[in-house]
């Protein structure tokens, strides 16, 4: 039976369904399995059989990374793949933030522990972060972009005609997680969090914000394919005296929402929402945040003037719009474990992928001239093309591309050369027989609003060693 919002208490788990009824959540008969497996987490602390997420044997497959043994447990190494990757994600997660008109900036790693605004943050974050103590002073280094870019705001001058004001940082981030929790991309000690914050100047300008910060978030998620179900962590107040906002939330998702009320006053936001994705095991992972913070505006010294002159404390926007690039990155390949489990050939966008074209002349010592001249066309383009132009047989070369997802495989032999034209192996298993200029617009159309850079290994695979 639902329940009625203004009769709800605090350390409780609720549900709200798509008709915007209020239900507890031990009592909720959940028709979406996905839903019921984050219910499982969150209310009955189920947890899910210990398989071993598929994403980690890719990091090894792909060559993308590995665990560094001369460094912490956590800390992870990223070979030019993956180098490329978290390029890659680092550029189109900035394109998507910039397009908000965010400001983009840099602050320092680490932090005074003595300074009572990061003391106070600090504490709320309990024993999960570094400390270091190069001298006298204790250190925190930061485990998200909050303390510099608060800093950095609190000693600016800022009116209310500058907000919403949005800043922007991808902060190279430190969480000292439980060793047995460490898990490939998604616990990691070490991470790279493109981090987004937005001064409000009252709670409807900050809910006005978060609402479109929500809904784009899960147009980015739809954009991929990827459905997300949500956990909001809430002061209990904040969703008596906001009820229909939370509604209008929800409906921006059309299916059930998990609420957790938190005790009140104990945090600095009042309204904090994970995106759970869920992976190929059936594992929810946190990626995406937002959070409406009442807290650090005061806490840090961060002030506006208003209309009237008078100073005041704004209200504060967190985001990760697309979370860390290494749960990102996590994402596209649990999607491509999902692939793999349903019998289909695991793939990336080619966006992402690293080699995005592999060519292979038949003949090596004959056909190479035509197939250089197609590379060079294809990387004037921007496009990341290699040429297996090794002494091994054809189908040696056709496995080992397949081995590492190449979305496009050109086969170039006499019959090719002399009509000039292309043997395209599409890797859902199509084989097409077109022209360079045609084969591009295919390409450019796979590309369109993603960005573009170069291969990060060598061109010749004859030339390149086994680090790439």
């Amino acid at each position: 039976m639902s329940i009625d919002p203004h009769e709800i208490f605090e350390n409780e788990f609720y549900v709200l369904d798509s008709n915007g009824k209020l239900f507890f959540a031990d009592e909720y008969e959940a028709d979406d399995e996905d839903f019921r497996r984050l219910l499982n987490k969150e209310v009955f602390l189920k947890s899910v059989d210990r398989e071993e997420s598929p994403h980690i044997k890719y990091l090894n497959k792909l060559k993308i990374a590995d665990n560094e043994p001369l460094s912490d447990a956590g800390h992870l190494s990223y070979l030019p793949n993956g180098a490329l990757m978290l390029e890659l994600l680092r550029r189109y997660s900035t394109n998507v933030i910039l397009s908000l008109g965010a400001y983009p900036v840099v602050t320092s790693i680490m932090y005074d522990l003595n300074s009572p605004p990061v003391k106070e943050h600090a504490s709320l974050f309990g024993q999960r972060m570094y400390k270091v103590k190069p001298a006298k002073r204790e250190f925190v280094l930061r485990y998200a972009a909050c303390f510099g870019q608060f800093a950095m705001l609190s000693r600016k001058y800022i009116t209310y005609k500058d907000l919403p004001l949005r800043v922007f940082e991808l902060a190279d981030s430190y969480r000292y997680e439980q060793r047995g929790e460490l898990s490939g991309l998604t616990r990691v000690r070490r991470f790279f969090m493109p981090d987004m914050h937005v001064l409000t100047k009252d709670m409807e300008m900050a809910k006005e914000e978060f609402f479109n910060l929500y809904k784009l978030i899960l147009d980015e998620g739809r954009k991929f394919g990827w459905v997300y179900y949500s956990l909001y962590n809430m002061d209990p107040t904040f969703l008596k005296e906001n009820f229909d906002f939370i509604k209008s939330l929800a409906n921006l998702e059309n299916k059930p929402i998990l609420i957790h009320t938190v005790e009140g006053g104990k945090y600095y936001w009042v309204l904090n929402v994970e995106f759970h994705y869920i992976d190929s095991t059936g594992r929810p992972v946190e990626t995406a945040t937002v959070q409406i913070d009442v807290g650090n505006g005061e806490r840090f010294n961060i002030t506006y003037v208003d209309e009237n002159g008078l100073r005041k404390h704004p209200i504060i926007l967190h985001t990760a719009i697309h979370g860390s690039l290494e749960r990102f990155l996590f994402e596209f390949l649990e999607e491509a474990a999902k692939m793999e489990r349903r019998g289909v050939k695991p793939r990336l966008p080619v966006w992402l992928t690293p080699i995005q074209v592999r060519i292979i002349p038949v003949n090596p010592s004959k056909n190479m001239n035509y197939a250089m001249k197609v590379l060079n066309i294809l990387e004037s383009k921007m496009i990341r093309v290699d040429v297996d132009d090794r002494d091994v047989s054809m189908g040696r070369r056709i496995k080992d591309a397949e081995s590492f997802w190449i979305p496009y495989i050109v086969v170039i032999g006499d019959k090719e050369e002399e009509e000039g034209k292309l043997s395209v192996r599409i890797r859902d298993g199509a084989i097409l027989t077109i022209g360079v200029e045609e084969f591009i617009d295919i390409l450019d159309r796979d590309l369109e609003g993603y960005p573009r850079e170069r291969l990060y290994i060598n061109k010749f695979i004859s030339r390149r060693t086994s680090f790439a």
